[in-house]
């Protein structure tokens, strides 16, 4: 990029004093070059239009919510409309609340539209629950009971969203990463959460049509969604029940007014009881401590175009979701239009390559299924999107005082978790009694170095592992 840069940059300095024709001739390659840093920091950023994530086809983008332009009042003011602020309005809505929901562009425009549909529906690190009020018990019935979330709305609701408990598969070519796996997700079938299969060759032959991974594991209860319909369907119901939906409306400020607080927006503002923030990677600066409570890391997505029939026999009949172990480099889900939705962190020397991205994926198919080489796949879309990290594998769940909360920061893992944990806050809320929560609310702490993830990740352990996978040493 700089180098090209440098080339625009001499020859427009050689051409200075030139003919207006030729002056005129030179504009096209100096736009090109600013639409290409236009897009590079947008990719780099995950801030890349929703409408360029694969979610949105072939259905399109879901119609936009109305600009709040009036003085309102309500009980709750949720700020965010993704997974977790739209379970957050619904299950509130449900418990007869008022609710104003405020989102600065549209619902699911974030992380919710733009993730890789994978529903994971394990819990990463039970210790941590032993911290929790009651010892966790309560967290580990509440997760019991709801890490199908994603599959009960949809089905509740009538959500058209391809929420598929297809199974959640962790492949794995060595027998001693595939016991260490196998051990430590043992609690599943032990404390009654879900089915745990562990698969031999023949088995996952029958399941990935390829004899690379030779053992697995598979969670019952995962499987895949396409996000971004999820969470349309989630805050479309939110607002048959009563919920006030707004769009392109950013929260700007936020005024104690008595015992309340106000909301305001470019053109109106909400009056409420309570506020919940959950904006996650793409926080409001009206409370500066959601800012730098978490590490931003941007990743990337791509679906390719629907299959022919002959590679969409070969590549996952089974239709599981696929992640490998120990590292999972490639994971893939298999959508109901039969395309494929691969995803990684980008480049940081060029974000914005697409079908740079896509090669690298395309590779890795035809390592893991040969006689996909013979066959068409081609890129349909590719997208980026930013992550809100945290060092606990834990939501941050944030207590600001006074009626102010914070509900965002799901470590990847969000199209279970967030919706989740919007419905127990909900509940919570809806009883006036935040403090009998199943999980502790917490202060946001300010990370030291934000960069951290992405330097780690982006620039240094995914090139290496890359190399490794490359070279045959990592699969």
């Amino acid at each position: 990029m700089r180098g090209k840069q440098r080339a625009l940059l001499g020859a427009g300095a050689l051409l200075a004093g030139t003919a207006i024709g030729v002056l005129a001739r030179q504009k096209t390659p100096i736009a090109a070059d600013r639409k290409s840093r236009d897009s590079f920091a947008l990719h780099n950023r995950g801030l890349v239009p929703v409408g360029q994530s694969g979610w949105t086809r072939p259905e399109g983008e879901a119609p936009s919510y109305p600009v709040l332009d009036q003085s309102i009042d309500a009980d709750v003011v949720v700020v965010g409309a993704g997974l977790a602020g739209s379970s957050l309005a619904l299950h509130l809505a449900e418990a007869g609340l008022s609710v104003a929901v405020l989102e600065t562009r549209q619902p699911g425009w974030g992380a919710s539209g733009r993730n890789a549909g994978h529903v994971l529906p394990i819990f990463k690190d039970m210790a941590l629950l032993d911290s929790f009020p009651m010892g966790g018990k309560a967290f580990r019935e509440a997760f019991r009971a709801h890490h199908t979330i994603p599959f009960d709305l949809a089905e509740k609701h009538g959500i058209d969203c391809d929420a598929v408990r297809s199974g959640y598969l962790n492949a794995a070519v060595s027998r001693g990463e595939f016991e260490k796996f196998r051990d430590a997700f043992a609690y599943l079938e032990r404390d009654g959460f879900q089915k745990v299969y562990l698969l031999g060759a023949a088995d996952m032959q029958a399941a990935m049509g390829s004899t690379y991974y030779p053992y697995g594991v598979m969670f019952e209860n995962g499987g895949r969604v396409n996000p971004y319909l999820l969470t349309h369907g989630i805050i479309a119901r939110a607002a048959a029940l009563g919920a006030k939906v707004y769009g392109g409306s950013e929260a700007l400020s936020l005024e104690p007014v008595g015992t309340r607080w106000r909301v305001r927006t470019a053109q109106g503002d909400v009056l409420a009881d309570r506020v919940v923030f959950c904006t996650a990677a793409y926080p409001t600066d009206i409370v500066p401590a959601f800012e730098t409570c978490f590490y931003p890391l941007t990743a990337y997505a791509l679906t390719t175009k629907p299959l022919g029939a002959e590679a969409d026999a070969l590549i996952m009949p089974g239709g599981a979701t696929l992640a490998q172990v120990p590292v999972d480099l490639n994971p893939l889900v298999k959508d109901r239009h039969g395309r494929l939705i691969l995803s990684s962190l980008p480049s940081v020397s060029h974000p914005q390559d697409g079908e740079a991205h896509f090669r690298n994926q395309l590779a890795w198919i035809h390592t893991v299924w040969p006689e996909s080489r013979a066959m068409d796949i081609r890129l349909e879309q590719y997208w980026t999107g930013r992550v809100a990290m945290r060092t606990r594998e834990f939501p941050g769940a944030y207590d600001m005082g006074g009626g102010v909360y914070g509900l965002m920061h799901f470590n990847a893992w969000g199209n279970v978790m967030a919706p989740l944990m919007g419905k127990l806050l909900a509940e919570g809320l809806a009883n006036d009694a935040p403090d009998t929560l199943p999980f502790p609310l917490e202060k946001p702490r300010t990370v030291l170095y934000r960069p951290q993830q992405e330097l780690l990740l982006r620039r240094t352990l995914l090139p290496v592992a890359r190399l490794g996978q490359k070279l045959g040493l990592l699969r």
